[in-house]
């Protein structure tokens, strides 16, 4: 394949797709592979080392020129196109967790400790934690295309089929196992479809429906990823809340916090901490909807039942630096 040669049929990206998904599929109809494709675009091979989380610069821009999908569209297939939505718009830096993480306090654990966590990308995990809804897979054909959210620590299921992702072993452009054995789908909880499902709306939308409100998409990642904070707390940072704490994790069928006895940041947990922690962030948001947990921070009014009266006329928004329409 060279420089000069066009792409006039190509397979049009799938609805929240990856962005590697859509090359390699782009690739297979050319009898090519993923670095083919990225030297023939003009740029050396190792960019495609991590295309689904930072294309190099002019990259959405000349492959909308070859294959005619819009520039916006291929940036967010990629996690830097949902700045500021999903992550901050600036490079990471000692206090992007912080600012991240602790801009809210809904639970209210007290006072948590500033922490500087170099090269800090919410969501991202720092080990391959792979994942697939067996449904989207079963209705696809070869190469099968994946999605962008089934890369990160954020979901649980797929709210379309209503079932939980699936642990992949093997890399998620491979799924010759589960053509010669499918798994089982595993029906997803209640409180876990509804968060999920939160999260597909404020990715599709922009925006996303509490019980009570409406916020945008930025607000959202956020207030969940400072649940999941505050519930991976240590002991002194959760002082009077701690008995609090400990039964939402019992609540979610955990006898305790789960996870290394030294604190980390989600996003470097092993996979099974991650999806225990989602699961119990999924817990705390319906026991907070339903109103048998009260949370002890100021921001636990966006999760107040509907059963509490007017609507709350809170609306914590982001700064100024952070609004903006992602994938711009």
């Amino acid at each position: 394949m060279t420089a000069a040669r066009r792409w006039p049929v190509h397979p049009p990206p799938e609805p929240n797709e990856a962005l590697t998904s859509w090359l390699r599929r782009i690739a297979s109809r050319y009898d090519a592979d993923l670095d083919d494709l990225v030297t023939d675009l003009g740029f050396w091979q190792g960019a495609a080392g991590d295309l689904d989380a930072c294309p190099p610069d002019g990259f959405a821009r000349a492959l909308s020129e070859r294959t005619g999908v819009e520039v916006k569209q291929i940036r967010r297939m990629s996690l830097n196109g949902w700045s500021p939505w999903l992550i901050d718009p600036h490079r990471p830096g000692p206090d992007t967790f912080t600012l991240y993480n602790q801009q809210f306090s809904v639970l209210g654990v007290g006072r948590r400790r500033v922490r500087e966590i170099p090269a800090s990308l919410p969501w991202r995990s720092t080990r391959p934690a792979l994942r697939a809804c067996p449904q989207c897979i079963a209705a696809s054909q070869p190469p099968y295309p994946y999605q962008l959210l089934w890369l990160l620590s954020l979901t649980l299921s797929c709210p379309f089929h209503k079932c939980l992702l699936e642990a992949r072993d093997n890399p998620l452009n491979h799924f010759a196992d589960w053509e010669h054995k499918p798994p089982v789908p595993k029906p997803a909880s209640p409180a876990v479809l509804t968060m999920d499902t939160r999260t597909w709306q404020a990715m599709a939308t922009g925006f996303t429906d509490l019980t009570r409100r409406r916020i945008h998409a930025e607000t959202w990642f956020r207030l969940l990823r400072t649940i999941i904070d505050e519930l991976e707390a240590t002991i002194t940072e959760c002082t009077t809340a701690a008995r609090m704490i400990t039964g939402i994790w019992k609540d979610a069928g955990y006898s305790a916090r789960v996870g290394p006895l030294s604190w980390q940041p989600h996003e470097s947990y092993p996979p099974d901490v991650q999806v225990r922690a989602l699961q119990t962030a999924a817990t705390a948001i319906h026991l907070l909807e339903r109103g048998t947990l009260t949370g002890r921070g100021p921001d636990a009014t966006f999760f107040l039942p509907w059963e509490s009266g007017a609507p709350a006329n809170v609306d914590r928004k982001m700064p100024s630096t952070c609004r903006g329409q992602a994938g711009q």
